[in-house]
């Protein structure tokens, strides 16, 4: 089976451009992973397929024309149970119900659906979404906030899969485990001069990973391939421009003007030199020249050279940086009647340290995290880290802002600089459209105008597009001062970090390891 989109136009009402326009595009069985920058159209395109949206024109087909249509659209969101949560989860049907076992899915976690985790819920989600038996299936972001022992089920399950699949996600780890094909989205104004203002793509085979190696790759060659040639077009009007010069000097050679009227005989050397065409040997040469110029910044023109943003940012350096020191310990949290008590080893972190600090979902990474930060505070070391939580809360998204909008102009230009390197728009800042991704970059780009010593950020990929990805693992990896990342992201986690701890739970009781 496949899935057409053929001449598709779409636009939202509350905008001036178009989003889509005349945009076709094809999907075939198995799983094929959506990814670009955000506001390229990867979640509208999943809502026009499912038909939560209308196209403005064109046509989708492949799509049955009944009520039925077997498809079925899974939101980032869960925070509403699936309508089919009991029909199929009581089912007497054991290839319904093998979803839920495989996810690991029980009667305890149903009755009490509004307390779960992200996790449970999404699980719940994708086994429903499974039970149905769909022709077509659509993801948006499924391993946003999950650990890597739940993205591991969800990846498992999902193999069994027989029909056409297409996911959103910056996750390359998952994507290359499913899927076959990798559409990427861009808009093409801001991908390569005189590119459409609306949503082109590109077609890789493979998961995200490969997809985005082969995107650089040909960005790279493109920018190359047009180099040279203007190069050649340049050396090519160089030469124009001295036949040019000498087409003037022998134009004033032949002049009689500047030859004595009684000098016969040179008059007539210059009658001879006009009626042989030597005089003409010089502009011939330049008009063919001009000729393959205009050939030459033609096969230029043709090529779509990528455009390059700058990336990176740097720390300011630290006066003050010195190894951090965590005594062994225990420590203990208490939630909800259940107490938690993490076994914590001697630790010295050194300037310039890049830690990964992983472990499960609910194994004390935050526990861990709070802990140095009180040990900093205690010894009066505050001014030197910097901590971006997983979650922001309202009132400190609103301190943010303030500390944005009381900078001075040189110290905002710095601030919006480094969002822009961070794969961010300043003018969506400026304009206070903060999507919780422009967020966490606006709270990175404000920290790293001070001098720290360390550096901790919580799941900083989460709520971030897969060009923001890119642009903070490759500012990271240059960064002077210490850091700790937690993350379930092994790509970007192998990129910026070099050294691990693993939080690991047994019970009520942990500890972390070395």
């Amino acid at each position: 089976m496949s899935l057409q989109i053929q001449n598709l136009y779409f636009s939202y009402s509350t905008s001036h451009s178009t989003l889509f326009e005349d945009f076709s595009l094809q999907f075939f069985d198995g799983w094929t992973c959506i990814a670009g920058s955000n506001g390229s159209g990867k979640t509208t395109l999943l809502k026009l397929i499912a038909g939560l949206l209308v196209a403005d024109n064109g046509h989708i087909s492949g799509i049955k024309e009944s009520a039925d249509s077997g498809i079925i659209y899974c939101p980032q969101e869960t925070d509403e149970a699936p309508e089919n949560l009991y029909s199929v989860f009581w089912s007497d049907d054991n290839e319904v119900r093998k979803f839920f076992s495989m996810l690991k899915v029980n009667e305890e976690m149903i009755s009490r659906y509004e307390t779960l985790s992200g996790g449970e819920k999404k699980r719940i989600q994708i086994a429903c979404a499974l039970a149905e038996n769909p022709s077509i299936l659509l993801l948006d972001e499924p391993t946003n906030h999950l650990d890597e022992a739940t993205v591991k089920l969800i990846s498992d399950t999902l193999k069994l899969f027989n029909g056409t699949g297409i996911m959103v996600s910056h996750d390359r780890n998952f994507t290359e485990t499913l899927c076959k094909k990798t559409i990427y989205l861009f808009n093409e104004s801001r991908a390569f001069p005189g590119g459409r203002d609306c949503i082109a793509y590109e077609s890789y085979q493979g998961g995200l990973s490969k997809a985005l190696e082969l995107r650089e790759n040909n960005a790279e060659h493109s920018r190359a391939e047009w180099n040279k040639i203007n190069l050649k077009v340049n050396s090519e009007k160089k030469r124009s421009q001295k036949l040019a010069e000498e087409n003037e000097r022998s134009k004033s050679r032949l002049a009689k003007k500047s030859v004595n009227p009684k000098d016969h005989d040179a008059q007539s050397k210059i009658d001879i030199a006009r009626i042989s065409g030597k005089d003409r040997t010089t502009g011939d040469a330049k008009a063919h020249l001009n000729n393959q110029i205009l050939k030459t910044e033609a096969a230029r023109d043709s090529i779509k050279k990528s455009l390059k943003r700058k990336e990176g940012f740097s720390v300011e350096s630290s006066s003050f940086a010195k190894p951090i020191v965590i005594e062994e310990t225990d420590i203990l949290s208490s939630n909800e009647d259940r107490s938690y008590t993490l076994h914590i080893p001697g630790i010295e972190i050194l300037p310039g340290d890049k830690i990964a600090l992983t472990g499960q979902n609910g194994t004390g990474k935050t526990l861990f995290i709070k802990h140095i930060i009180s040990q900093l505070e205690k010894s009066g070391r505050t001014n030197e880290v910097m901590y971006l939580p997983q979650e922001i809360p309202e009132e400190q998204q609103k301190e943010i802002l303030k500390e944005f909008n009381e900078l001075e102009d040189a110290e905002r230009g710095e601030t919006l600089s480094t969002l822009y390197r961070l794969g961010s728009e300043p003018e969506n800042i400026e304009n206070n459209l903060l999507s919780p991704g422009e967020l966490r970059k606006l709270m990175i780009s404000l920290a790293v105008q001070k001098p720290l010593s360390l550096l901790i950020l919580d799941e900083p990929t989460n709520h971030m597009d897969i060009t923001s990805v890119l642009a903070l693992e490759n500012a990271l990896s240059e960064v002077s001062c210490a850091m700790i990342v937690v993350s379930h992201d092994k790509a970007f986690l192998s990129k910026v970090t070099k050294r691990n701890l693993h939080t690991e739970r047994n019970g009520n009781s942990g500890k972390l390891c070395i």
